[in-house]
């Protein structure tokens, strides 16, 4: 199924009498502003307008292209459930099968920090910001699905409910602290993937247990008692930070009162980074259980979960301007974050017939491509 035709199974809220625009049109419309690089609804319509006679090729337009107040007004009266189906099964259709062995998905909450209303007049009217918890494919840099909680603290509640919108059999999950939870743990076993959540103070006795354990001495004969493994990853350097980490993961565990609470629990680990910044040094000390028993996995997935601030939060951030977006109301922050993913994802999965001396494109890259080249964005438009 194209995303065109998964667009069109949702379900349009309007009366029928008030149905100028087809509802697919109106999202597509939005779409193609986000491909071309387009930052608020009043440069979607213009942007619209200027390729109008071009877009009757792949859109209806029945009465040509909706105001910016329509597209905010459909935006905003969609449910966000639809959307967020949507964007599950066009990533599964069509990145499902190029995920690779062993990948990382790390999941983790964003909040559209301007997305927050307060009416001073009627404080029922009023809303905090939208916050949504995404599913991020590390090394591919997709985003499979999503979904809107009313605050962080229910990212508890939102993550099996994401992770029911996903196919992760095989794959690793990766969680911070906040989604470190025995329920959690059971539902991505029961879908027959691995696990690695951090561990801090939500989970006060275990991480209290894992860290006075690996308080003692890391000799030979320790190690070789608890079955420990040990990698080292040597130094990195990245904006004036010279930094070395080790990981060390711990098989066994008869000495952990907790092991049997959690689902195929295989091991408890910890990760030493030793930092030089601008000459001084710091060593920071992070704890974390998993299913996996292999400090080789275990590592890559410590490492890979942070490619979800770097190459999706970030990118929405500075790519997007998503925190400096101020629309707000309904559903319309929740849908533009949908959106801004789908079109992300397009703009990873494609290559953009044109020659250029600059090798690896970025979106924005590719944004002003389709902006300023038709055989671009109408080769983008064949994709969708």
């Amino acid at each position: 199924m194209t995303l065109k035709e998964s667009l069109m199974t949702i379900k349009d809220f309007r009366i029928d009498r008030c149905k100028k625009h087809n509802l697919c049109d109106i999202l597509m419309i939005v779409l193609i502003g986000y491909l071309t690089g387009c930052k608020d609804f009043e440069a979607i319509h213009f942007t619209a307008e200027i390729w109008e006679e071009r877009l009757k090729k792949y859109l209806e337009l029945p009465n040509g292209i909706p105001s910016a107040d329509t597209i905010l007004r459909v935006l905003a009266g969609i449910d966000g459930k639809e959307l967020e189906r949507v964007l599950a099964v066009y990533a599964r259709e069509t990145f499902g099968s190029q995920i690779p062995e062993k990948e990382v998905i790390a999941i983790d909450g964003k909040t559209i920090k301007r997305s927050a209303y307060t009416n001073h007049n009627d404080e029922s009217k009023s809303h905090k910001a939208a916050h949504v918890v995404s599913a991020f494919a590390s090394s591919m840099e997709i985003c499979f699905g999503q979904v809107k909680t009313e605050e962080k603290s229910n990212e508890i509640t939102a993550i099996p409910e994401l992770l029911d919108l996903l196919e992760i059999k095989g794959l690793i999950v990766t969680i911070d602290a906040m989604g470190c939870q025995k329920k959690i743990a059971e539902k991505i076993v029961e879908k027959k993937a691995d696990y690695l959540f951090s561990l801090k103070g939500n989970q006060e006795k275990i991480h209290e247990d894992v860290k006075d354990f690996f308080n003692h001495e890391l000799d030979e004969k320790y190690c070789q008692r608890y079955k420990i493994q040990s990698l080292s990853c040597g130094l990195e350097k990245d904006h004036g930070r010279i930094e070395k980490r080790d990981y060390y993961l711990c098989t066994n565990l008869k000495w952990l009162a907790e092991k049997d609470e959690w689902k195929n629990l295989g091991a408890v680990g910890m990760v030493r980074s030793h930092r030089m910044t601008n000459g001084r040094e710091s060593t920071e000390f992070r704890y974390f259980i998993t299913s996996l028993k292999d400090v080789k996995l275990a590592a890559k997935a410590m490492r890979s979960h942070w490619s979800i601030e770097n190459n999706l939060h970030w990118v929405l951030d500075t790519v997007f301007d998503e925190d400096y977006c101020r629309v707000r109301k309904d559903n319309s922050a929740q849908n533009l974050n949908i959106i801004r993913k789908l079109v992300m994802n397009l703009l990873k999965g494609i290559e953009l017939p044109v020659s250029t001396k600059k090798k690896n494109l970025t979106i924005g890259n590719k944004q002003t491509l389709c902006s300023q080249n038709e055989k671009c964005l109408l080769y983008a438009l064949q994709q969708l």
